[in-house]
């Protein structure tokens, strides 16, 4: 059984003169083309022998009659992909060219040119939407390093650079066919001898890096996935890095109110846990509680304090301004909302906003950012106190 060898191919097939050297170098090594792909060319491991390549842009499929013609004169068919008809030929033979006058061959590429032209006008105008559409994702919400840190910064940028890339190869494959057919209506004949080592190279180190960015667009959002938790809060005591309501009311009397969903976990007393590049630690966490001999201040009813928190570990310390100010602008949405900017040694930022019975705190350390909204009768000095000793661990 045949063994088959895959190679990344040269520059998308444009550069002629390079693939036919490239394929007449290779059989003299014992692989002997069999196919090409969008990005691989398959050989076939054999005897090493002398052979020359040629590659002729057909617009229709030759018919059989034809193909007779071409073997007569030397050149058996290896394979096809699109409008590229690759034959060959033993370097011994006396097989004439397929083509002996550069400017008649140029016309074989007049309709190619001008398919490619308009493709590349349409793409041109779907990669403008495209990116209307990433641009959209971070700014028109105002907020984008909440984008970021919640992981959808990374998997719209790795999509980003695979579309890029696939955009410049439509530009280059549009500019290679251009000056190809300029060469060749000028009288200058395919060099078939053309060195394509150093393209090689650079196209190989460049597929596998843009294989390995659409790869990784791909697991991002399955780690996610993988990663992100969500069960009910435990009542004791835990190395969350949140401030617990109980030590905020300091009330014996304090007691938890329960609610439950569909999958047994307690909606009003939770955790969620999720992972991003930018983010390795991230939890969003709901507490609820009642303290039955005590009524709210307005008499509307028995005392029942809840807090929500979000903490974000952060992969680097940078992005902590631009998240507190994103968070800032997604939770005091209201527009006569004061915040109030508190000088402190124990954090690098730290924002206060108190209207009526919520206070919401938004504070920075190093790496961490972390965000309370808590709505009950306590002060927010005295949260923030609490929060201290909680993010500085």
């Amino acid at each position: 059984m045949s063994k088959i060898v895959k190679k990344f191919l040269l520059d998308d097939g444009w550069s002629i003169g390079k693939n036919e050297s490239w394929f007449a170098d290779m059989a003299e090594k014992g692989l002997h083309l069999k196919s090409i792909g969008r990005v691989f060319a398959s050989f076939e491991k054999g005897e090493p022998s002398k052979s020359k390549y040629r590659i002729d842009v057909l617009q229709q499929k030759p018919s059989q009659e034809q193909l007779d013609v071409y073997k007569e004169c030397g050149w058996d068919i290896v394979t096809v992909r699109g409008n590229f008809y690759i034959f060959s030929s033993p370097e011994s033979s006396d097989s004439p060219e397929l083509h002996t006058d550069p400017a008649e061959q140029s016309y074989t590429l007049v309709d190619l040119d001008r398919r490619l032209r308009s493709n590349l006008i349409i793409i041109s105008l779907m990669m403008l939407l495209f990116f209307g559409i990433m641009f959209s994702v971070f700014f028109i919400d105002r907020r984008p390093f909440l984008s970021m840190v919640r992981g959808m910064f990374i998997q719209q940028i790795l999509l980003v650079i695979v579309e890029l890339y696939g955009f410049y190869a439509i530009i280059r494959n549009y500019i290679a066919v251009r000056i190809l057919r300029k060469s060749l209506s000028e009288g200058q004949p395919i060099n078939h001898k053309e060195n394509w080592r150093r393209s090689h190279f650079i196209n190989g180190t460049v597929s596998i890096l843009v294989l390995t960015i659409a790869v990784l667009s791909i697991l991002n959002p399955i780690a996610q996935m993988i990663k992100s938790k969500e069960y009910t809060l435990p009542e004791a005591v835990s190395d969350l890095p949140i401030v617990r309501l109980e030590e905020i009311e300091q009330n014996p009397n304090f007691e938890r109110e329960i609610f439950y969903n569909s999958e047994g976990v307690d909606w009003g007393n939770h955790v969620n846990y999720n992972w991003s590049v930018l983010a390795p630690v991230q939890y969003e966490v709901d507490e609820h509680g009642i303290v039955n001999n005590e009524m709210w201040g307005d008499k509307s009813g028995t005392y029942s304090p809840s807090i929500h928190t979000q903490f974000y570990q952060l992969a680097f310390p940078a992005i902590a301004d631009g998240l507190i100010h994103d968070l800032m602008d997604r939770y005091l949405y209201k527009t006569d909302i004061t915040r109030q900017k508190v000088d402190t040694d124990l954090f690098d930022q730290v924002y206060i906003s108190v209207e009526g019975i919520e206070k919401q705190i938004f504070a920075s350390l190093n790496n961490n950012v972390i965000h309370v909204r808590y709505y009950g009768n306590k002060d927010a000095a005295h949260i923030l106190s609490l929060i201290s000793s909680t993010i500085s661990e």
